[in-house]
């Protein structure tokens, strides 16, 4: 009776073993038909309403929406006050030696960078006396948000140099007068 027994325990493993496995491919295989990127019904293999699909995250987007609104508030803006605001661009007229369309500087591997170390960037880089405003200081000018990346012997005080790609948009620029803000984090 006994050998039996053990007969029968040892059958029994491998069909544990197999149903386990088996369970185990199943879930895997359900979980991957349903967190698919594609819109399938993952039953049926059928495109999903694409109504309802849009439905669902136009209120998953409203939902976090409303939640980073009530988290997030809005950092107060602190003037800094009036300032003449010009523009450069990397051209050997406005940057001079520092160019990488200066004579000395064609045919070598220079990369034209700012006074703190980073590539200048339209829309991003600003040229400031860093006595005023330091280096790494995000700086609102008419809404557009700026960091503090550069100096130029011309920027003295409440002077500010915007970067632009060209010659002509800087020009174009020209010489303004702006009240200039930084955020309320950034004072701190």
């Amino acid at each position: 009776m006994q050998r039996v027994r053990r007969k029968r325990r040892r059958l029994k493993r491998p069909v544990l073993y197999a149903a386990t496995v088996l369970i185990i491919v199943v879930v895997v295989i359900l979980t991957a038909a349903f967190c698919s990127k594609d819109k399938t019904d993952a039953i049926t293999g059928e495109a999903a309403d694409p109504q309802e699909t849009t439905e669902t995250s136009e209120v998953l987007a409203a939902s976090v929406t409303t939640e980073e609104t009530l988290t997030e508030e809005a950092p107060e803006l602190i003037s800094l006050g009036e300032f003449t605001i010009t523009a450069y661009c990397p051209c050997e007229i406005c940057c001079g030696i520092w160019s990488e369309e200066h004579p000395s500087r064609i045919g070598t591997d220079y990369v034209q960078k700012t006074a703190s170390g980073t590539i200048p960037t339209a829309g991003r880089t600003i040229g400031v006396d860093p006595d005023v405003i330091p280096y790494g200081t995000v700086v609102i000018i008419d809404g557009h948000e700026y960091i503090a990346e550069d100096t130029g012997s011309a920027l003295e005080g409440n002077t500010i140099d915007i970067f632009f790609d060209t010659h002509e948009e800087a020009l174009e620029y020209g010489r303004q007068t702006v009240e200039v803000f930084i955020k309320s984090e950034a004072a701190d």
